[in-house]
């Protein structure tokens, strides 16, 4: 009965063990950065797109200062690698600058100068 008790106590505990260690590996990091987005219609389409990046927990964009703020898994993916998706949406992230075509793709209202 002990030999028993002790071999669960320890299996029980290489199993805790093991599993602890993979979540915390899993480190979450959180990342803000400028946006040119404009209005709602550009919330929805960023957002949209953002919150289904693999390792992405979620995304918002604040509709004060359009910066999108973006949790994420570093084991799946970067701030960098998120600055150019959001780039190839048609937006700029940051530095990160789309390109001609991608911003074309947009409303006309979301492209620059579309809401004045």
């Amino acid at each position: 009965m002990k030999i028993r008790l002790k071999l669960s106590t320890i299996l029980f505990s290489l199993v805790f063990f093991f599993c602890t260690g993979y979540l915390s590996a899993q480190k979450s990091q959180t990342v803000t950065f400028q946006t040119s987005a404009q209005c709602g219609m550009c919330k929805e389409r960023i957002e949209e797109v953002m919150n289904f990046v693999p390792g992405v927990q979620f995304a918002e964009l604040n509709m004060e200062d359009m910066s999108l703020t973006v949790k994420f898994k570093s084991k799946k993916t970067s701030a960098d690698d998120l600055r150019k998706r959001v780039a190839s949406i048609g937006y700029t992230a940051d530095d990160v600058l789309p390109k001609e075509e991608d911003v074309k793709k947009l409303p006309l209202c979301c492209q620059p100068g579309g809401h004045r």
